[in-house]
Parts: structure tokens; sequence; C-alpha cells
């Protein structure tokens, strides 16, 4: 009971951990998608106005007015900046007179001169000329009328902003969260290690699972440093981004181990008193035990001798006659079906003489083991009731079951193919008589026996190697001689 508590406090604990982690990463996700929409939706009005023509001749202040509004001045949003095709800083959201400084040699900018596109593109962490702190740049491309490249509209996310907002809601209690960029670039991670910014983990076993598996959890390698992670990840709204929450399982099974020390000391003291309880007792029973245990192994053994055949492993006479009398009264109480096979092997006085009693001997453990490989049921009796004479019981067994095992049985010592010269067919055979009630109408034990007997002498006086059930054109019986 302690161990299966223990095992549910342990899955309860991973569940919470991914749940936790699950929820996590949606509120933080969220979050992100919705300030950067915001700020797009800047970028994009900004693209909107330059496109006025009254706008470039609009005095240099009511310009800043129509083309940035409060959500690009906003608080952990940098710059937002405008360049013509040449990369060009030409209009500057912080100031009336920009520096003139050229930005063609940025990756975002050789970006939207190479791509028609109009769409936002998300860049590799990088450094700002205009404030030297690590910003995120969005930007989207300008165009003149005939779709050629006129320039590029940016604006910069500090990174401060993804992790005030990851201390904010806790992240560093809930393992290592991380905002991929494109490519697998590590924009932000909590616990922060600035080494780690800007590195891409695309090349790595996990990253690559983002993207191929159908859940949004799975257990994987560490993307930065060694060991395993359970990891738990989502895509930030329709943006190149993905978020991610990584916890080892020392994290995971923390608090549960501490529950399972003090409830494992407690179950040890218990389990140690028990057993020295215990101990004390069976001192006093061992003796006792083993007596019993002798004797009822003697009486076992004893009773087995008694009802085996030593040649052949099967019951013998005297545990044919038991269990035929049991079997027979529940037959006739219970209106049930009883079989019963009486089988001899055929010419087996001219086999002892030809071959001798060993092979003889030989031969009757080889159709004793055809009879049990062609027996089904646990309820069914194989018995050795003479020298070559076997009979087996078939409870609930109509006389077409019977037929069938014995023919299976037949079939078996045949297979055998043991060389029997004095044998019509060359080879140790077998005779079966079959007698079923309620078909066989007899007074008592015997008179069924008597039936499969006369069966039997059909059998032979027909050719012997076969089946023959009574009631069915029996000749008359007459001494056989094996």
């Amino acid at each position: 009971m302690s161990a299966f508590m223990l095992w549910q406090m342990r899955l309860d604990a991973a569940r919470r951990s991914e749940v936790t982690s699950r929820s996590l990463v949606q509120v933080l996700g969220r979050d992100i998608a919705r300030n950067i929409e915001l700020y797009d939706l800047s970028l994009r009005s900004v693209v909107d106005g330059l496109k006025l023509p009254e706008l470039a001749q609009a005095d240099p202040e009511l310009r800043q007015m129509i083309l940035f509004d409060r959500a690009a001045t906003a608080e952990n949003f940098g710059h937002t900046l405008v360049f013509d095709r040449t990369g060009k800083l030409i209009i500057s959201s912080r100031s009336l007179n920009p520096e003139p400084l050229n930005y063609a040699d940025r990756e975002y900018f050789q970006y939207h001169a190479t791509h028609p596109g109009n769409g936002l593109h998300i860049s590799q962490p990088l450094v700002s000329r205009l404030t030297g702190r690590r910003v995120l740049i969005i930007s989207r491309r300008l165009s003149d009328p005939d779709g050629t490249f006129a320039g590029v509209v940016l604006g910069s996310i500090y990174l401060d902003y993804f992790r005030q907002l990851f201390a904010a809601v806790g992240a560093d209690h809930a393992g290592t969260v991380t905002l991929y960029g494109p490519g697998g670039a590590i924009i932000m991670r909590e616990p922060y290690d600035e080494a780690v910014i800007g590195q891409s983990v695309s090349a790595t076993d996990s990253y690559r699972k983002f993207f191929a598996t159908e859940r949004d959890s799975f257990s994987g390698p560490a993307m930065v440093g060694e060991g395993t992670r359970d990891f738990v990840f989502t895509k930030v709204g329709d943006l190149p981004l993905h978020l991610s929450i990584a916890v080892t399982p020392a994290q995971v099974y923390a608090d549960w181990w501490h529950r399972a020390l003090g409830l494992g000391a407690v179950v040890l003291s218990l389990c140690a008193t028990t057993v020295v309880l215990t101990g004390l007792l069976r001192r006093e029973l061992r003796q006792r035990r083993a007596a019993e245990r002798a004797a009822h192994e003697l009486n076992i053994q004893l009773e087995k001798l008694a009802t085996t055949d030593a040649l052949t492993g099967l019951a013998n006479r005297r545990r044919f006659d038991d269990v035929l009398g049991r079997e027979w009264r529940r037959a006739i109480r219970n209106q049930v079906p009883l079989a019963l096979l009486v089988m001899d092997a055929d010419n087996f006085k001219g086999f002892n003489d030809r071959y001798g009693h060993q092979r003889g001997d030989e031969a009757l453990r080889l159709i004793a083991r055809s009879i049990e490989a062609s027996i089904g049921s646990q309820a069914d009796t194989a018995c050795r009731i003479g020298g070559e004479e076997f009979a087996v019981l078939l409870p609930e067994t109509d006389a077409a079951g019977a037929e069938v095992v014995a023919n299976r049985i037949r079939e078996a010592v045949l297979g055998w193919k043991v060389p029997h010269a004095g044998s019509p067919n060359g080879v140790l055979t077998v005779s079966i008589g079959v007698a079923q009630i309620p078909e066989t109408r007899a007074a008592d034990p015997a008179g069924f026996v008597e039936a499969a007997d006369q069966a039997l002498y059909g059998a032979k006086a027909n050719g012997r190697n076969q089946v023959q059930v009574y009631g069915r054109e029996v000749p008359a019986p007459r001494a056989m001689t094996g």
C-alpha cells in the first residue's frame, strides 16, 4: 500500500509539473504574441503613412505625430526607424533629426532587399547601434508603387522585456524558460545566461523534436548543458518564435523525494517491528510446519504410488475404479454424457515373444504418451487397467467426441511406426472400443465397462487398428488373443 501511494504521488508530481509548465508557456506565449502584434500594427501604420504624398511636405514634428503612435514609444520598445533603399536612416521615432547612419549591412535589411514579400521579419538577437543594448528587431519592407524595394521600417524590442516577463511570472521556479527565434537562436533564457543569448540550438535532437512530435510535451536531452529534460513547448502565435520550459527530473520530483523519504522511514520502522515479531512467531511454528509438510508430502507420495501405474505413469486400475464409480454416479444423477474408451495393443503377445519384454515395456510407454497427448481436458482420466489394456474416461463427452479422441489416439500410436512383424500393418497398432452414456444401457459401472469391451472385441474382429462404438453393428464377442 505504501509503495502504491508513493507511486501515485510520483505520478501526481509529474502531472502537476507538466500542467504548471503548460499553463506558464501559454500565458507567456500569449503575452509575447500580443505585444509583438501591437508593435507590428505600429510598423504597418508607418508603412501606410509613408505612402501618403503629402507626408513628404509635412512639418517634421507633424510627420512624427502621423507616423508614430504611442505604442512605438512604450517602455521596452526601442527606436522605430525608417531607412531608404540605400540603408540610410531617414526617420526616427525618437528624434526629429536622426543621425546619418547606414544599416545596409544588417541581416534584416539584406533580407527585405532580396525578398519582395511584405510580411513581418524577425531578426536574430543583436546589439543596437543606437543604444548599445541587446534587442530583437521586427521589420517590414517598404515598396514603391511598382513593387521595387524602397527601404525598411523596423522596430526594436529590448531583450530585457522578455527577461522581466519571465521573472514576473516566477519562471525561475518552474525550470528553464527559453524563447527561440528563427533558426533556433536563443532570444532569452531564464535562469539568465548571457553567454547563450544568440546561440543556435537548431541542430539539437530536442529542438528538431519540437516540429516532429504531435504533442506539446516530451522528454529529451538538454539543448544547452547535459542531462535529460521534460519539455513543454508552444509556438508564439503565428510568429516564427517558440517558447519552451525544460524541467529536470530532480526538479519535478524534489518535493516527492522529501515525502517519500519521510514515509519510507515510517514504513521501514513498522516493517522492522513486524519482522521481529514475525521471526519470533516463525521460530515457534517452523518445526510444526516442517513436520506437517513432511507428513503431507509423504501422504501425497503414498497416494500417488497407490494410484499410479509404475511402468507408464498413468493411473492404475484402482484409480480407474474410483473415478469410474464417481463419474458414473454423476452422469446418471445429472443426466450428462460420459464416454469410456477401452483399448488394447494389437497382437501384443507376439510382439513380446519376438522383441522381448523390455521392448514391450517401451511400446506400452509410447501408447501411454500417445493417450496423454490426445486428451485435452483436465477432467479426462487415462489409466492402464491391464497388461496391454488401457482405458480413458471422458466426462461430459458424447459418442461423436469420444470417437474423435479415440481415432486421435489410434493415429498417434500408428504414427510412432514401432516395427511389429506380427501385425498386418508391420507396425504397432491399437484397437479401441467406445461406450457412452446415455446411448449405452448399463445397470452399473461394470456393465458400462463390459459394453466398451464388447466394442473393443468388435474392433479386433473387424481387422484391428480401428475404433468401434458400442451399438454400431458390434459383432458377437468371441475370445481374442491380443
